[in-house]
C-alpha cells in the first residue's frame, strides 16, 4: 500500500527525539513492504509566514516532505482547514503525482485537519491516532472545534494508544470509543538482555545483575514527568535499602538543576544523571537496570513503559492513562499521582523483592511484552486499519443527515434510532458521510459534501433523521443557530438529483395540549417552526419515512411521498426462564397508563413484573404507582448493557399501555427491542403495536383493562406452551425486523444504487 502519514510534530536536527516514535512506526510499516511518505506541516505565526517553504528529505525507505503553513488567528480559523489542505496538496505534488491509498494522521491538530482535507480532495480514507493528552484540554475556537468534530466523525478509523485514553477521548468528543493500538517497541529493546536474565548469564554476566538494585527514569525531564518527586521518593527508599537511580534525558541546564536537588537531599552519589541519551543507546542502558520509574502527572501512551517491559524491567508508574493500561501487576506497581510517600513505598518494595526475582521471571516479562509491543504485532494492527480505511472508501457513498449530534451512548429512543440507522447503512456496505452535529459542525459537513461532489465523488442517496424538536432548535442553542441550513441541504440534494428521504419521527406537536390548544407565544412559535420544516420537505420533494403508514393522514403530504419505516431490532440471544416474569422498559407518565398492568400483576399470584424506567420519570410518578409495588413488582433504573440481565431474567415483556389516537400509528422502539431479544410481548388492543404484534404472532393482544390482563396472565400460567409458541415466533421473525433490514428498505424505496 501507499501510505501518507501526516504527523502533528516530527523530529528535526535541533530536536531529534521530538516525535521520534512517528519515524520509528513509519519505518516499521515501510519495512513490511509498504511505500510510506511523511507529510510534515509546521505552523508558524501568520506575520512570520513567507510561503510553504517545501523541503524533501530521504530517510532510508521513508520520504519526508516538510512544509510551512500559517497559524491563523481565531477570526480566520474557519478558513484554516482548506488552506492547510491546499498547501499540503501543493507540497505533496512537488514530490510525486501518485496519490496514496490511505492517509494516517497523528493527533488532531494540525495532523487530522490536513489529512481530512486531503481525503476530501482525493477521495481517500483517513486513519487517526491520537497521542497527545493536551488535545483534550486545549482551548479551541468555535470554528476550529467544528472542523475537528466533523473530521473525527468522518474519519474511517479513530484510534489511540491506551484503553483509559480511549475512554477519555470518547467522552470528550462525545464519539464512539476509539480503537486502541499499543505504541510499538523496536526489536532492539526485545533483544536487550536484562540484568539477571538467563541470556546474560550464558554470555558470562553475573546472574544477579548489577548491584545495587538500579532504578531508571527516561524522559525529557519536563515538570509533567515529576523528576524532582522521583528523586524525593528515591531518597526515602534509599535510606532503608541499597539502590541507585539513573536518570536519562533533558538539557544540560535541566540536568544541573536535578543534580543540585539530589545534592540537597544527600543522594547525589547514588543518582546518576546522564543527560540526553541517543535513542540507539537506550536498549543497552535498560539492560543494566532493574526497574523503570515513570511518575508523570499525565501520560497517554507511555512509550517508555513498553520499552522497559520489552527489555525485561519491572515498572513503577503513576495512575495515568498509560500507567493503568500498560503496567502488568505481575511485575509492576501503579501508585497515586503526586504521592511521594506511595512512590517511595513502591520503590522500597521493589528493592526488597529483588532477591526473590529469578532470571525466569525477567524473561517472562519480556515474553509478555513481545505479545503486546512487538513490531510484528504493531504492523499487523496498523496495516489492518489502513486496509479497512481504504476498503471503506471504495464503497458507494451516501450522506447521513441529522440536525443534532449522534449520541454514541443513547438513553432514549429518539437518539437510539439515528445511531442504529447510521450503523446499519455502513453494515450494508455504504461509506456513510455524516451531516450531523451542532449547526457549525453541520455547516462544515455540508461544505465538505459539496466539495466531495465537485471532486467527482458521487453520492448515492441522502438519508435524514429529524428531531422531536423543530430543526432550528434540534441541537443546543448555545452551539449557535443556522435557520436555513437544513433547507439548503435538502434543496441542494434536489438540485443534484440526489435521492433523499427523511424519517419524520412523530407528530406529538399535533396532539400536545401545550402546543395545540394553548394560545401562547411559545406554542405559536413552535407550531410555526414545525410547519416550516414540513414546507421545506415538500418543496425539496423529500420522501417521508414514517413510523407506520397510519401516520400519513396526520401529516399534510401526498401519500405517494411517504412510506412506513418502523424501528428495527437488534438480535440478541437471551435466556428463557421458566414461569411468568414480565419486564417493562420505557417511560412512565399519564400518557402511558400503566396502572392497569400493575393492578393485574398485583392481583395474579406467581407473576412478577420489573419496570425499568428513567429515574426522573419515577420521581414524577412515584405517588401514582408506589402503593402497587411489592415483592413481585419492582422498579429499577438502567440503560444499554445494564438491560441485558433484566432481559435474561424475563420470560415475557410488556407493552400494555392505554390506547389513544397517537398510539394507533406510533411504532415503539421497545416493541422491536423486545422482539430482538426473542421475547413474547403482551400488547394492548387498539394500538399499532398490538396490531403488528398480532400479525407477527409474537404475543397476545388484550383489551385494555386490568381484569382482561389478569385473565390473560392466569391463562398463560395455566398453559405455558402458549408463551413458548410466542417466543418461537419472536425468534423467527426478528431477523426480518433488524436495523439492517430497515436501511435496505430505505435504499430500495429511494431507488438508490445498492452496494
Amino acid at each position: 500500500m501507499r501510505v501518507l502519514v501526516v504527523p502533528s510534530w516530527y523530529p528535526t536536527a535541533q530536536e531529534p527525539l521530538n516525535g521520534s516514535f512517528f519515524r520509528e512506526q513509519a519505518a516499521m510499516v515501510a519495512a513490511a513492504g509498504h511505500e510510506v511518505t511523511l507529510l510534515v506541516p509546521r505552523l508558524v505565526p501568520l506575520p512570520r509566514w513567507r510561503g510553504p517553504a517545501t523541503t524533501i528529505e530521504h530517510d532510508g525507505a521513508l520520504r519526508v516532505i516538510r512544509f510551512e503553513a500559517p497559524a491563523l488567528p481565531r477570526p480566520l480559523q474557519r478558513l484554516e482547514q482548506e488552506l492547510l489542505g491546499h498547501l499540503a496538496e501543493t507540497a505533496h505534488r512537488t514530490a510525486t503525482e501518485e496519490l496514496p491509498d490511505v492517509l494516517h494522521a497523528h493527533s488532531v491538530l494540525p495532523g487530522l485537519l490536513v489529512a481530512q482535507d486531503l481525503a476530501v480532495r482525493w477521495g481517500r480514507g483517513v486513519v487517526l491516532t491520537e497521542h497527545r493528552p493536551s488535545s483534550l484540554s486545549a482551548a479551541r475556537s468555535a470554528a476550529r472545534r467544528a472542523h475537528l468534530l466533523h473530521a473525527l466523525a468522518d474519519a474511517a478509523v479513530v484510534a489511540t494508544v491506551s484503553d483509559p485514553f480511549a475512554e477519555a477521548i470518547g467522552a470528550h468528543y462525545d464519539i464512539a470509543r476509539p480503537e486502541v493500538i499499543p505504541l510499538p517497541v523496536p526489536d532492539a529493546f526485545h533483544a536487550a538482555r536484562p540484568a539477571g536474565s538467563e541470556a546474560a548469564a550464558r554470555e558470562g554476566a553475573a546472574a544477579e545483575g548489577p548491584a545495587p538494585y538500579t532504578f531508571l527514569h527516561v524522559s525529557n525531564l519536563v515538570p509533567n514527568k515529576r523528576v524532582e518527586e522521583t528523586i524525593d521518593a528515591f531518597s526515602r527508599a534509599a535510606a532503608t535499602a541499597p539502590a541507585r537511580l539513573v536518570i536519562a534525558g533533558g538539557t544540560a541546564e535541566r540536568v544541573a538543576q536535578l543534580g543540585a536537588h539530589a545534592e540537597r537531599l544527600g543522594v547525589a552519589e547514588r543518582v546518576e544523571l546522564l543527560g540526553r541519551v541517543e535513542r540507539d543507546r537506550l536498549p543497552a542502558l535498560m539492560a543494566r537496570c532493574h526497574c523503570l520509574v515513570l511518575a508523570s502527572a499525565v501520560e497517554a501512551g507511555g512509550t517508555v513503559l513498553g520499552e522497559a517491559r520489552s527489555a525485561g524491567l519491572a515498572v513503577i508508574a503513576t495512575d495515568t492513562w498509560a500507567g493503568r493500561a500498560w503496567v502488568d501487576p505481575r511485575s509492576g506497581r501503579v501508585v497515586p499521582t503526586d504521592d511521594p510517600a506511595a512512590l517511595a513505598d513502591a520503590m522500597t518494595a521493589m528493592t526488597e523483592a529483588a532477591a526473590a526475582t529469578s532470571p525466569a521471571d525477567r524473561e517472562a516479562i519480556r515474553a509478555r511484552a513481545r505479545e503486546i509491543f512487538s513490531q510484528e504485532a504493531f504492523v499487523t494492527r496498523q496495516v489492518g486499519m489502513y486496509r479497512r480505511a481504504a476498503e471503506a472508501e471504495s464503497r458507494p457513498r451516501m450522506l447521513f443527515h441529522a440536525p443534532f449530534p449522534l449520541d454514541p451512548h443513547p438513553r432514549g429512543a429518539s437518539r437510539l434510532r439515528p445511531l442504529r440507522m447510521a450503523e446499519a447503512f455502513a453494515e450494508n456496505g455504504y461509506r456513510v458521510h455524516p451531516l450531523t452535529g451542532a449547526p457549525r459542525q453541520r455547516a462544515v459537513a455540508f461544505r465538505t459534501a459539496r466539495r466531495r461532489l465537485r471532486a467527482g465523488q458521487r453520492m448515492q442517496l441522502l438519508y435524514s433523521e429529524n428531531s422531536t424538536q423543530p430543526n432550528l432548535i434540534a441541537a443546543s442553542i448555545d452551539e449557535g443557530l443556522a435557520p436555513l441550513l437544513e433547507a439548503r441541504i435538502l434543496l441542494w440534494a434536489r438540485r443534484h438529483r440526489l435521492p433523499a428521504g427523511e424519517f419524520y419521527r412523530d407528530v406529538y406537536w399535533r396532539f400536545s395540549t401545550s402546543l395545540r390548544n394553548l394560545r401562547t407565544p411559545r406554542s405559536a412559535a413552535m407550531n410555526l417552526l414545525y410547519r416550516l420544516d414540513l414546507a421545506v420537505l415538500r418543496l425539496a420533494r423529500v420522501h417521508l419515512f414514517l413510523p407506520s403508514e397510519r401516520m400519513a393522514p396526520i401529516i399534510p403530504v401526498p401519500a405517494a411521498d411517504s412510506s412506513a419505516l418502523p424501528p428495527g431490532a437488534t438480535v440478541v440471544d437471551s435466556a428463557a426462564p421458566e414461569g411468568l416474569h414480565l419486564l417493562y422498559v420505557g417511560g412512565l407518565g399519564a400518557e402511558y397508563g400503566l396502572d392497569a398492568c400493575l393492578e393485574a400483576v398485583a392481583a395474579t399470584p406467581g407473576v412478577t413484573l420489573t419496570m425499568c424506567v428513567p429515574p426522573a420519570d419515577w420521581e414524577k410518578n412515584r405517588d401514582r404507582y408506589e402503593h402497587l409495588l411489592g415483592e413481585r413488582i419492582r422498579v429499577v433504573h438502567g440503560s444499554g448493557a445494564e438491560l441485558e440481565p433484566l432481559y435474561d431474567a424475563a420470560s415475557a415483556c410488556v407493552l400494555f399501555v392505554e390506547p389513544g389516537e397517537y398510539r394507533t400509528f406510533a411504532a415503539p422502539v421497545k416493541f422491536f427491542e423486545y422482539v430482538g431479544h426473542g421475547k413474547p410481548v403482551l400488547l394492548s388492543r387498539g394500538t399499532y403495536a398490538g396490531d403488528l404484534g398480532e400479525r407477527l404472532g409474537v404475543g397476545p393482544v388484550i383489551d385494555y383493562s386490568s381484569e382482561a390482563l389478569r385473565e390473560e396472565l392466569e391463562d398463560l400460567r395455566a398453559r405455558p406452551e402458549r408463551l413458548a409458541q410466542f417466543a418461537r415466533a419472536a425468534r423467527q421473525v426478528r431477523h426480518d425486523q433488524t436495523w439492517r433490514a430497515r436501511a435496505a428498505q430505505a435504499v430500495e424505496r429511494l431507488g438508490a444504487r445498492r452496494p
